[in-house]
Protein backbone atom coordinates (compact mmCIF):
# COMPACT_ATOMS: atom_id res chain seq x y z
CA UNK A 1 0.00 0.00 0.00
CA UNK A 2 1.02 3.78 -0.90
CA UNK A 3 1.89 6.26 1.35
CA UNK A 4 -1.11 7.82 -0.59
CA UNK A 5 -3.41 5.47 0.09
CA UNK A 6 -2.98 5.68 4.08
CA UNK A 7 -3.47 8.81 3.42
CA UNK A 8 -6.89 8.66 1.92
CA UNK A 9 -7.39 6.16 4.62
CA UNK A 10 -6.75 8.63 7.35
CA UNK A 11 -8.83 11.40 5.30
CA UNK A 12 -11.82 8.51 4.74
CA UNK A 13 -11.89 8.12 8.63
CA UNK A 14 -11.54 12.25 9.76
CA UNK A 15 -14.85 12.68 6.75
CA UNK A 16 -17.16 9.54 8.85
CA UNK A 17 -15.94 10.93 12.71
CA UNK A 18 -16.55 14.31 11.72
CA UNK A 19 -20.10 13.54 10.14
CA UNK A 20 -21.01 11.40 12.57
CA UNK A 21 -19.94 14.05 15.33
CA UNK A 22 -22.44 16.36 13.42
CA UNK A 23 -25.25 13.57 13.36
CA UNK A 24 -25.14 12.99 17.20
CA UNK A 25 -24.71 16.71 17.78
CA UNK A 26 -28.25 17.19 15.81
CA UNK A 27 -29.61 14.23 17.81
CA UNK A 28 -28.65 15.91 21.14
CA UNK A 29 -30.01 19.46 19.85
CA UNK A 30 -33.68 17.96 18.49
CA UNK A 31 -33.71 15.81 21.74
CA UNK A 32 -36.94 17.60 22.59
CA UNK A 33 -38.44 18.56 18.97
CA UNK A 34 -41.75 17.18 18.43
CA UNK A 35 -41.85 14.30 16.33
CA UNK A 36 -38.27 14.17 15.43
CA UNK A 37 -36.97 10.44 15.06
CA UNK A 38 -33.43 9.79 15.73
CA UNK A 39 -30.30 10.02 13.04
CA UNK A 40 -28.05 6.78 13.09
CA UNK A 41 -25.17 6.76 11.30
CA UNK A 42 -24.10 3.78 9.61
CA UNK A 43 -20.57 3.28 8.05
CA UNK A 44 -18.63 0.30 6.41
CA UNK A 45 -15.16 -0.68 5.21
CA UNK A 46 -13.97 0.81 1.49
CA UNK A 47 -12.88 -2.48 -0.10
CA UNK A 48 -9.73 -3.56 0.45
CA UNK A 49 -6.62 -3.38 -2.38
CA UNK A 50 -4.83 -6.37 -2.91
CA UNK A 51 -1.13 -6.14 -2.23
CA UNK A 52 -0.21 -9.68 -2.45
CA UNK A 53 -1.63 -13.17 -3.14
CA UNK A 54 -4.74 -13.93 -1.65
CA UNK A 55 -3.53 -10.24 0.54
CA UNK A 56 -6.14 -7.50 0.76
CA UNK A 57 -5.36 -4.65 2.73
CA UNK A 58 -8.20 -1.90 4.20
CA UNK A 59 -8.62 1.14 2.50
CA UNK A 60 -10.78 3.17 4.82
CA UNK A 61 -14.22 3.79 5.95
CA UNK A 62 -17.03 4.89 4.03
CA UNK A 63 -20.72 6.74 5.75
CA UNK A 64 -23.02 4.21 3.99
CA UNK A 65 -26.35 6.35 5.19
CA UNK A 66 -27.67 8.41 7.95
CA UNK A 67 -30.95 6.70 8.70
CA UNK A 68 -34.21 7.73 10.06
CA UNK A 69 -35.09 4.96 12.86
CA UNK A 70 -38.49 4.22 12.47
CA UNK A 71 -40.68 1.46 12.78
CA UNK A 72 -43.74 2.03 10.27
CA UNK A 73 -45.83 -0.91 11.49
CA UNK A 74 -45.47 0.73 15.04
CA UNK A 75 -45.96 4.20 13.83
CA UNK A 76 -49.70 2.98 12.08
CA UNK A 77 -50.83 1.36 15.44
CA UNK A 78 -49.64 4.43 17.55
CA UNK A 79 -51.93 6.74 14.92
CA UNK A 80 -54.66 3.88 15.62
CA UNK A 81 -54.34 4.42 19.37
CA UNK A 82 -54.72 7.87 18.84
CA UNK A 83 -57.46 7.80 16.83
CA UNK A 84 -59.17 5.50 19.14
CA UNK A 85 -58.35 7.45 22.03
CA UNK A 86 -59.70 10.84 20.24
CA UNK A 87 -63.20 9.03 19.14
CA UNK A 88 -63.34 8.07 23.30
CA UNK A 89 -62.78 11.07 24.27
CA UNK A 90 -66.04 12.88 22.04
CA UNK A 91 -68.38 9.99 23.10
CA UNK A 92 -67.59 10.20 26.76
CA UNK A 93 -68.22 14.18 26.08
CA UNK A 94 -71.87 13.76 24.53
CA UNK A 95 -72.72 11.41 26.24
CA UNK A 96 -72.00 12.82 30.04
CA UNK A 97 -73.69 16.47 28.09
CA UNK A 98 -76.79 13.93 27.24
CA UNK A 99 -76.88 12.23 30.90
CA UNK A 100 -76.69 16.00 32.32
CA UNK A 101 -79.62 17.30 30.53
CA UNK A 102 -81.93 14.36 31.61
CA UNK A 103 -80.78 15.02 35.17
CA UNK A 104 -81.86 12.41 36.66
CA UNK A 105 -82.35 11.41 40.49
CA UNK A 106 -82.94 15.61 40.90
CA UNK A 107 -86.36 17.06 41.64
CA UNK A 108 -86.47 18.29 38.19
CA UNK A 109 -85.98 15.01 36.01
CA UNK A 110 -89.01 13.91 34.09
CA UNK A 111 -89.38 10.88 36.09
CA UNK A 112 -90.10 13.00 39.07
CA UNK A 113 -92.32 15.11 36.78
CA UNK A 114 -94.11 12.42 35.66
CA UNK A 115 -95.12 11.03 39.01
CA UNK A 116 -96.33 14.27 40.26
CA UNK A 117 -98.49 14.83 37.25
CA UNK A 118 -100.08 11.16 37.61
CA UNK A 119 -100.46 11.74 41.72
CA UNK A 120 -102.00 14.89 40.98
CA UNK A 121 -104.46 12.93 38.71
CA UNK A 122 -104.94 10.83 41.69
CA UNK A 123 -105.51 13.90 44.48
CA UNK A 124 -108.18 15.49 41.28
CA UNK A 125 -109.78 11.61 42.22
CA UNK A 126 -110.33 12.43 45.65
CA UNK A 127 -111.64 15.37 45.06
CA UNK A 128 -113.38 15.70 41.18
CA UNK A 129 -115.14 18.98 41.95
CA UNK A 130 -112.15 20.91 43.52
CA UNK A 131 -111.48 23.65 40.82
CA UNK A 132 -107.83 24.50 42.68
CA UNK A 133 -106.79 20.71 42.44
CA UNK A 134 -108.18 21.48 38.70
CA UNK A 135 -105.38 24.34 38.36
CA UNK A 136 -102.56 21.96 40.15
CA UNK A 137 -103.40 18.96 37.50
CA UNK A 138 -103.41 21.58 34.14
CA UNK A 139 -99.88 23.06 35.77
CA UNK A 140 -98.06 20.07 36.86
CA UNK A 141 -99.06 18.82 32.90
CA UNK A 142 -98.18 22.36 31.92
CA UNK A 143 -94.38 21.70 33.53
CA UNK A 144 -94.18 18.34 32.20
CA UNK A 145 -94.98 19.30 28.64
CA UNK A 146 -92.56 22.40 29.23
CA UNK A 147 -89.71 20.01 30.62
CA UNK A 148 -90.02 17.74 27.68
CA UNK A 149 -90.04 20.47 25.14
CA UNK A 150 -86.92 22.15 27.03
CA UNK A 151 -85.37 18.71 26.82
CA UNK A 152 -86.17 18.02 23.43
CA UNK A 153 -84.57 21.62 22.23
CA UNK A 154 -81.48 20.86 24.31
CA UNK A 155 -80.84 17.46 22.52
CA UNK A 156 -80.91 19.17 19.35
CA UNK A 157 -78.75 21.71 20.29
CA UNK A 158 -76.35 18.81 21.20
CA UNK A 159 -77.09 17.87 17.88
CA UNK A 160 -76.33 21.09 16.01
CA UNK A 161 -73.04 21.48 17.75
CA UNK A 162 -71.95 18.09 16.90
CA UNK A 163 -73.14 19.24 13.00
CA UNK A 164 -71.02 22.31 13.59
CA UNK A 165 -67.71 20.34 15.08
CA UNK A 166 -67.97 17.79 11.84
CA UNK A 167 -67.78 20.96 9.43
CA UNK A 168 -64.55 22.42 11.67
CA UNK A 169 -63.09 19.33 11.49
CA UNK A 170 -63.43 18.70 7.96
CA UNK A 171 -61.72 22.16 7.22
CA UNK A 172 -58.55 21.05 9.70
CA UNK A 173 -58.52 17.31 7.59
CA UNK A 174 -58.46 19.37 4.28
CA UNK A 175 -55.72 21.87 5.73
CA UNK A 176 -53.41 19.11 6.92
CA UNK A 177 -54.19 17.24 3.51
CA UNK A 178 -53.07 20.38 1.62
CA UNK A 179 -49.94 20.34 3.73
CA UNK A 180 -49.49 16.74 3.36
CA UNK A 181 -49.32 17.24 -0.60
CA UNK A 182 -47.15 20.25 -0.73
CA UNK A 183 -44.33 18.55 1.76
CA UNK A 184 -44.24 15.58 -0.48
CA UNK A 185 -43.81 17.26 -3.34
CA UNK A 186 -40.79 18.43 -1.87
CA UNK A 187 -39.91 14.71 -0.80
CA UNK A 188 -40.50 13.95 -4.21
CA UNK A 189 -38.15 16.16 -5.46
CA UNK A 190 -35.25 16.09 -3.02
CA UNK A 191 -35.25 12.77 -3.74
CA UNK A 192 -35.18 12.54 -7.02
CA UNK A 193 -31.28 13.20 -6.99
CA UNK A 194 -31.20 10.67 -4.33
CA UNK A 195 -30.54 10.40 -0.73
CA UNK A 196 -33.51 10.49 1.90
CA UNK A 197 -35.10 13.69 2.88
CA UNK A 198 -35.44 13.32 6.90
CA UNK A 199 -36.37 16.45 8.04
CA UNK A 200 -39.24 16.76 5.38
CA UNK A 201 -40.13 13.40 6.28
CA UNK A 202 -40.63 13.70 9.75
CA UNK A 203 -42.04 16.90 8.89
CA UNK A 204 -44.78 14.61 7.25
CA UNK A 205 -45.42 11.88 10.26
CA UNK A 206 -46.37 14.87 12.45
CA UNK A 207 -49.01 16.00 9.73
CA UNK A 208 -49.78 12.20 10.01
CA UNK A 209 -50.21 11.92 13.37
CA UNK A 210 -52.04 15.17 13.34
CA UNK A 211 -54.44 14.19 11.01
CA UNK A 212 -55.14 10.59 12.97
CA UNK A 213 -56.75 12.16 15.50
CA UNK A 214 -59.77 12.99 12.92
CA UNK A 215 -60.23 9.98 11.35
CA UNK A 216 -58.90 6.39 11.08
CA UNK A 217 -55.88 6.35 8.28
CA UNK A 218 -53.72 3.79 6.63
CA UNK A 219 -50.59 5.48 4.62
CA UNK A 220 -49.06 3.72 1.91
CA UNK A 221 -45.29 4.75 0.67
CA UNK A 222 -44.48 4.75 -2.90
CA UNK A 223 -41.08 4.47 -4.31
CA UNK A 224 -41.10 8.07 -5.40
CA UNK A 225 -41.56 9.25 -1.65
CA UNK A 226 -45.12 10.14 -2.32
CA UNK A 227 -47.66 8.19 -0.08
CA UNK A 228 -51.78 7.36 -0.19
CA UNK A 229 -53.52 7.81 2.48
CA UNK A 230 -56.80 5.63 2.59
CA UNK A 231 -59.46 5.34 5.07
CA UNK A 232 -61.04 2.14 4.68
CA UNK A 233 -59.57 1.32 1.15
CA UNK A 234 -60.85 4.17 -0.25
CA UNK A 235 -58.39 7.10 -1.04
CA UNK A 236 -58.15 10.69 0.47
CA UNK A 237 -54.87 11.28 -1.07
CA UNK A 238 -53.68 9.54 -3.84
CA UNK A 239 -49.80 9.41 -5.38
CA UNK A 240 -49.32 12.66 -3.23
CA UNK A 241 -52.28 14.94 -4.36
CA UNK A 242 -55.45 15.41 -1.57
CA UNK A 243 -58.75 14.33 -3.22
CA UNK A 244 -60.42 16.44 -0.39
CA UNK A 245 -63.06 15.55 2.16
CA UNK A 246 -66.43 17.59 1.97
CA UNK A 247 -69.18 17.70 5.05
CA UNK A 248 -72.66 16.79 3.01
CA UNK A 249 -76.35 17.71 4.66
CA UNK A 250 -79.30 15.75 3.59
CA UNK A 251 -82.90 15.61 4.67
CA UNK A 252 -84.33 11.88 4.26
CA UNK A 253 -87.93 11.39 5.42
CA UNK A 254 -88.11 14.88 7.55
CA UNK A 255 -84.16 13.86 9.34
CA UNK A 256 -81.34 16.06 8.73
CA UNK A 257 -78.41 13.38 7.83
CA UNK A 258 -75.07 14.20 7.46
CA UNK A 259 -72.18 12.02 5.69
CA UNK A 260 -68.67 12.65 4.97
CA UNK A 261 -67.80 12.29 1.48
CA UNK A 262 -64.51 12.47 -0.88
CA UNK A 263 -65.01 15.81 -2.50
CA UNK A 264 -63.43 15.28 -5.83
CA UNK A 265 -65.79 12.14 -5.96
CA UNK A 266 -68.26 12.19 -4.15
CA UNK A 267 -67.77 8.63 -2.38
CA UNK A 268 -69.36 8.17 1.10
CA UNK A 269 -66.36 7.48 3.60
CA UNK A 270 -66.84 5.02 6.61
CA UNK A 271 -65.06 6.78 9.21
CA UNK A 272 -65.06 5.18 12.45
CA UNK A 273 -62.46 6.14 14.79
CA UNK A 274 -60.73 9.86 16.00
CA UNK A 275 -62.90 12.83 16.48
CA UNK A 276 -64.58 12.50 12.89
CA UNK A 277 -65.98 9.12 14.01
CA UNK A 278 -66.68 9.92 17.37
CA UNK A 279 -68.77 12.87 16.43
CA UNK A 280 -70.66 10.60 13.55
CA UNK A 281 -71.16 7.90 15.80
CA UNK A 282 -72.64 9.86 18.38
CA UNK A 283 -75.32 11.69 16.11
CA UNK A 284 -76.07 7.83 14.66
CA UNK A 285 -75.99 6.18 18.27
CA UNK A 286 -76.67 8.38 20.93
CA UNK A 287 -78.05 11.87 20.26
CA UNK A 288 -80.74 10.76 17.80
CA UNK A 289 -81.84 7.51 19.50
CA UNK A 290 -82.68 9.30 22.88
CA UNK A 291 -84.26 11.89 20.87
CA UNK A 292 -86.49 9.15 19.14
CA UNK A 293 -86.95 7.71 22.40
CA UNK A 294 -88.15 11.09 23.61
CA UNK A 295 -90.62 11.77 21.14
CA UNK A 296 -92.23 8.25 21.46
CA UNK A 297 -92.38 8.56 24.83
CA UNK A 298 -94.41 12.04 24.41
CA UNK A 299 -96.22 11.06 21.45
CA UNK A 300 -97.21 8.13 23.75
CA UNK A 301 -97.73 10.17 26.77
CA UNK A 302 -99.98 12.61 24.62
CA UNK A 303 -102.07 9.98 22.95
CA UNK A 304 -102.61 7.71 26.39
CA UNK A 305 -103.98 10.43 28.13
CA UNK A 306 -105.69 11.53 25.77
CA UNK A 307 -107.76 8.73 24.84
CA UNK A 308 -108.94 8.60 28.24
CA UNK A 309 -109.37 12.14 28.72
CA UNK A 310 -111.48 12.35 25.49
CA UNK A 311 -114.55 9.68 26.53
CA UNK A 312 -114.33 11.39 29.45
CA UNK A 313 -116.43 14.26 31.65
CA UNK A 314 -115.93 17.84 32.56
CA UNK A 315 -118.13 19.81 34.73
CA UNK A 316 -119.84 21.35 31.90
CA UNK A 317 -120.05 20.33 27.94
CA UNK A 318 -119.38 22.25 25.07
CA UNK A 319 -121.20 24.39 23.42
CA UNK A 320 -118.65 24.01 20.56
CA UNK A 321 -115.44 21.68 19.99
CA UNK A 322 -112.65 22.00 17.53
CA UNK A 323 -109.80 19.51 16.65
CA UNK A 324 -106.53 20.34 17.55
CA UNK A 325 -105.25 18.27 14.60
CA UNK A 326 -105.75 19.21 11.42
CA UNK A 327 -106.44 17.09 8.46
CA UNK A 328 -104.56 17.45 5.45
CA UNK A 329 -106.68 15.07 2.87
CA UNK A 330 -110.33 15.18 3.90
CA UNK A 331 -111.14 12.41 1.14
CA UNK A 332 -108.08 10.13 2.20
CA UNK A 333 -108.80 7.11 4.66
CA UNK A 334 -107.96 8.51 8.00
CA UNK A 335 -105.20 6.48 8.99
CA UNK A 336 -103.82 7.10 5.11
CA UNK A 337 -100.40 9.36 5.19
CA UNK A 338 -101.81 11.65 3.16
CA UNK A 339 -103.92 13.07 6.29
CA UNK A 340 -100.94 13.52 8.14
CA UNK A 341 -102.64 13.00 11.63
CA UNK A 342 -100.15 11.53 14.17
CA UNK A 343 -102.38 8.65 15.79
CA UNK A 344 -104.08 5.78 14.56
CA UNK A 345 -107.95 5.16 14.38
CA UNK A 346 -109.17 2.03 14.74
CA UNK A 347 -112.32 0.29 13.85
CA UNK A 348 -114.59 0.85 16.58
CA UNK A 349 -117.26 3.93 17.51
CA UNK A 350 -118.13 6.94 20.30
CA UNK A 351 -121.02 7.69 21.71
CA UNK A 352 -122.06 11.48 20.97
CA UNK A 353 -124.03 13.08 23.98
CA UNK A 354 -126.56 15.97 23.37
CA UNK A 355 -127.97 17.36 26.76
CA UNK A 356 -130.36 20.19 26.62
CA UNK A 357 -129.46 22.85 29.07
CA UNK A 358 -133.03 23.58 30.43
CA UNK A 359 -134.45 20.23 30.83
CA UNK A 360 -131.17 18.15 31.01
CA UNK A 361 -132.13 15.55 28.98
CA UNK A 362 -129.71 13.99 27.51
CA UNK A 363 -129.78 11.75 24.28
CA UNK A 364 -126.48 9.47 23.14
CA UNK A 365 -126.02 8.43 19.45
CA UNK A 366 -123.45 5.68 19.05
CA UNK A 367 -120.76 6.92 16.00
CA UNK A 368 -119.30 4.00 13.89
CA UNK A 369 -115.70 4.86 12.93
CA UNK A 370 -113.20 2.94 10.82
CA UNK A 371 -110.17 4.61 9.97
CA UNK A 372 -108.90 2.32 6.90
CA UNK A 373 -112.11 2.64 5.33
CA UNK A 374 -113.23 6.29 6.04
CA UNK A 375 -112.52 10.17 5.57
CA UNK A 376 -112.78 12.82 7.63
CA UNK A 377 -115.59 13.66 5.19
CA UNK A 378 -117.14 10.07 5.50
CA UNK A 379 -117.56 11.09 9.38
CA UNK A 380 -118.89 13.74 8.91
CA UNK A 381 -121.29 12.86 6.82
CA UNK A 382 -121.58 9.54 9.55
CA UNK A 383 -123.10 12.28 12.58
CA UNK A 384 -125.12 14.78 10.06
CA UNK A 385 -126.38 12.09 7.52
CA UNK A 386 -126.55 8.74 8.81
CA UNK A 387 -126.82 8.95 12.87
CA UNK A 388 -128.71 12.49 11.53
CA UNK A 389 -127.36 13.87 15.19
CA UNK A 390 -130.20 16.69 16.24
CA UNK A 391 -129.08 19.75 17.42
CA UNK A 392 -125.19 19.28 16.73
CA UNK A 393 -123.59 19.88 13.12
CA UNK A 394 -120.16 18.49 12.15
CA UNK A 395 -118.25 20.17 9.66
CA UNK A 396 -114.63 20.91 8.49
CA UNK A 397 -112.76 23.81 9.17
CA UNK A 398 -110.16 25.94 6.63
CA UNK A 399 -107.42 23.99 8.00
CA UNK A 400 -108.68 20.65 8.04
CA UNK A 401 -109.51 20.59 11.48
CA UNK A 402 -112.52 18.37 12.43
CA UNK A 403 -115.55 20.45 14.36
CA UNK A 404 -118.71 20.15 16.35
CA UNK A 405 -121.08 22.65 17.02
CA UNK A 406 -124.27 22.39 19.16
CA UNK A 407 -127.36 24.42 18.54
CA UNK A 408 -127.73 27.26 21.52
CA UNK A 409 -129.76 25.71 24.69
CA UNK A 410 -127.63 22.44 23.85
CA UNK A 411 -124.49 20.90 24.87
CA UNK A 412 -122.19 18.52 23.85
CA UNK A 413 -119.98 15.49 25.53
CA UNK A 414 -118.30 12.26 24.59
CA UNK A 415 -117.77 8.69 26.09
CA UNK A 416 -116.75 5.20 25.26
CA UNK A 417 -114.48 5.89 22.19
CA UNK A 418 -113.41 2.12 21.06
CA UNK A 419 -111.72 4.33 17.81
CA UNK A 420 -109.44 6.44 19.18
CA UNK A 421 -111.29 8.72 16.67
CA UNK A 422 -111.58 11.63 19.43
CA UNK A 423 -107.96 11.66 20.69
CA UNK A 424 -106.53 10.96 17.46
CA UNK A 425 -108.68 14.49 15.80
CA UNK A 426 -107.53 16.22 18.98
CA UNK A 427 -111.27 16.42 20.25
CA UNK A 428 -112.10 16.61 24.10
CA UNK A 429 -108.10 16.25 24.78
CA UNK A 430 -105.67 16.95 27.53
CA UNK A 431 -102.34 17.33 25.13
CA UNK A 432 -101.65 18.97 22.11
CA UNK A 433 -99.08 18.07 19.50
CA UNK A 434 -97.78 14.70 18.60
CA UNK A 435 -93.79 14.99 19.97
CA UNK A 436 -91.56 16.33 22.41
CA UNK A 437 -91.01 19.47 20.40
CA UNK A 438 -94.59 20.21 20.58
CA UNK A 439 -95.99 18.71 23.52
CA UNK A 440 -98.65 21.07 25.19
CA UNK A 441 -101.92 21.46 27.19
CA UNK A 442 -105.48 22.07 25.42
CA UNK A 443 -105.56 26.03 25.43
CA UNK A 444 -109.53 25.30 26.38
CA UNK A 445 -108.65 23.50 29.30
CA UNK A 446 -106.08 26.59 30.60
CA UNK A 447 -108.99 29.22 29.86
CA UNK A 448 -111.58 27.18 31.78
CA UNK A 449 -110.23 24.43 34.44
CA UNK A 450 -113.68 23.45 34.32
CA UNK A 451 -113.40 21.49 31.08
CA UNK A 452 -110.73 19.12 32.68
CA UNK A 453 -112.28 15.88 32.30
CA UNK A 454 -112.53 14.06 35.75
CA UNK A 455 -115.95 12.17 35.82
CA UNK A 456 -117.51 9.24 33.54
CA UNK A 457 -120.73 8.23 32.75
CA UNK A 458 -122.52 11.39 33.52
CA UNK A 459 -122.46 10.74 36.91
CA UNK A 460 -121.96 13.97 38.84
CA UNK A 461 -119.14 13.96 41.10
CA UNK A 462 -117.50 10.92 39.53
CA UNK A 463 -113.89 10.57 39.59
CA UNK A 464 -114.02 7.53 36.94
CA UNK A 465 -111.68 9.27 33.96
CA UNK A 466 -109.05 11.12 36.67
CA UNK A 467 -108.87 7.55 38.13
CA UNK A 468 -107.74 5.86 34.86
CA UNK A 469 -105.33 8.59 33.85
CA UNK A 470 -103.61 8.45 37.28
CA UNK A 471 -103.59 4.59 36.83
CA UNK A 472 -101.53 5.27 33.41
CA UNK A 473 -98.19 4.97 34.70
CA UNK A 474 -98.73 1.07 35.17
CA UNK A 475 -100.45 0.10 31.97
CA UNK A 476 -98.76 -1.57 29.07
CA UNK A 477 -98.54 0.50 25.87
CA UNK A 478 -98.31 -1.99 22.61
CA UNK A 479 -96.61 0.97 20.97
CA UNK A 480 -93.66 1.38 23.77
CA UNK A 481 -92.79 -2.11 23.22
CA UNK A 482 -95.26 -3.75 26.35
CA UNK A 483 -93.89 -1.27 28.54
CA UNK A 484 -95.63 1.32 30.67
CA UNK A 485 -94.75 5.52 30.00
CA UNK A 486 -92.55 5.24 32.93
CA UNK A 487 -90.41 1.85 32.15
CA UNK A 488 -90.24 3.46 28.78
CA UNK A 489 -88.41 6.13 30.04
CA UNK A 490 -86.43 4.55 32.65
CA UNK A 491 -85.45 2.07 30.17
CA UNK A 492 -84.20 5.08 28.15
CA UNK A 493 -82.36 6.13 31.07
CA UNK A 494 -81.16 3.76 32.12
CA UNK A 495 -79.61 2.20 28.52
CA UNK A 496 -77.99 5.81 28.15
CA UNK A 497 -76.23 5.55 31.79
CA UNK A 498 -74.58 2.12 31.02
CA UNK A 499 -73.34 3.63 27.17
CA UNK A 500 -71.86 6.47 29.75
CA UNK A 501 -70.14 4.33 32.44
CA UNK A 502 -68.55 2.16 29.10
CA UNK A 503 -67.05 5.30 27.50
CA UNK A 504 -65.68 6.49 31.13
CA UNK A 505 -63.81 3.14 30.56
CA UNK A 506 -63.08 3.32 27.10
CA UNK A 507 -61.25 6.94 27.53
CA UNK A 508 -58.90 5.07 30.24
CA UNK A 509 -57.97 2.09 28.48
CA UNK A 510 -57.78 3.66 24.88
CA UNK A 511 -55.31 6.64 27.00
CA UNK A 512 -53.25 3.63 28.43
CA UNK A 513 -52.74 1.63 25.00
CA UNK A 514 -51.66 4.97 23.42
CA UNK A 515 -49.00 5.85 26.41
CA UNK A 516 -47.71 2.08 25.93
CA UNK A 517 -47.54 2.30 21.97
CA UNK A 518 -45.91 5.88 22.58
CA UNK A 519 -43.44 4.59 24.57
CA UNK A 520 -42.74 1.86 22.04
CA UNK A 521 -42.53 4.51 19.55
CA UNK A 522 -39.71 6.21 21.73
CA UNK A 523 -37.07 3.39 22.13
CA UNK A 524 -37.18 3.20 18.52
CA UNK A 525 -37.09 6.64 17.16
CA UNK A 526 -36.83 8.57 20.57
CA UNK A 527 -33.04 10.63 21.11
CA UNK A 528 -31.16 9.21 24.25
CA UNK A 529 -28.81 11.89 25.62
CA UNK A 530 -26.65 9.09 27.30
CA UNK A 531 -26.14 7.13 24.06
CA UNK A 532 -25.83 10.11 21.94
CA UNK A 533 -23.06 11.60 24.23
CA UNK A 534 -21.30 8.27 24.13
CA UNK A 535 -20.98 8.11 20.52
CA UNK A 536 -20.09 11.40 20.28
CA UNK A 537 -16.82 10.34 22.94
CA UNK A 538 -16.29 7.74 20.13
CA UNK A 539 -16.25 9.63 17.56
CA UNK A 540 -14.55 12.16 18.69
CA UNK A 541 -12.04 9.51 19.87
CA UNK A 542 -11.77 8.18 15.98
CA UNK A 543 -11.34 11.56 14.77
CA UNK A 544 -8.32 11.87 16.95
CA UNK A 545 -7.20 8.83 15.94
CA UNK A 546 -7.26 9.54 12.16
CA UNK A 547 -5.81 13.28 12.89
CA UNK A 548 -2.80 11.05 14.45
CA UNK A 549 -2.57 8.58 11.68
CA UNK A 550 -2.25 11.26 8.98
CA UNK A 551 0.14 13.05 11.01
CA UNK A 552 2.91 9.46 11.39
CA UNK A 553 2.06 9.31 7.59
CA UNK A 554 3.50 12.75 6.98
CA UNK A 555 6.64 12.50 9.33
CA UNK A 556 6.91 9.81 6.78
CA UNK A 557 6.74 11.44 3.90
CA UNK A 558 9.10 14.51 5.80
CA UNK A 559 11.36 11.38 6.19
CA UNK A 560 11.64 9.80 2.49
CA UNK A 561 12.20 13.34 1.43
CA UNK A 562 14.98 14.13 3.72
CA UNK A 563 16.82 10.92 2.60
CA UNK A 564 16.41 12.11 -1.36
Amino acid sequence: MSLTGALQIGRSTLTASQAALQVAGNNMANAATQGFHRRTVHLSPVRGEIIGRGQYIGQGVNLSSIRREIDIALQARLRNAVGDEHSALINQRFLSAIETLQNELTDNDISTMLSTFFNNFSELANNPEDTAIRSVVLQQGNSLAGRITDMSNDYANIRDEIDRALGVSVEKVNDILNKITFVTSQISVSEAVGGIENALRDQRDILLDELSQFLDVSVIEQPNGSINILVNSIPILLSGQSRGLELRTETINGEKVVSIRVASDGTTLDVTTGKIGGLLGQRASSVTPVLDDLNVFAAQLIFQVNRIHSSGQAKTGFSSVTGTYFNSDPTANLNSALTELPYTIENGSFFLHVTEETTGIRTTYQINVDGNSMSLNDLVNEINVVAAVPNVTASIGSAGEFILTATTGHQISFSDDTSGALAALGINTFFTGQSATDIGINQLLLANPNFLAAGGNHVSGSNDTALAIADLPNVKVTNLNGLSLRDFWLNSVNALAVKTDAANLQVQSSALIRESLEAQVLAVSGVSLDEEAINMLTYQRQYQAGARFIQVIDEMFQTLLSIA
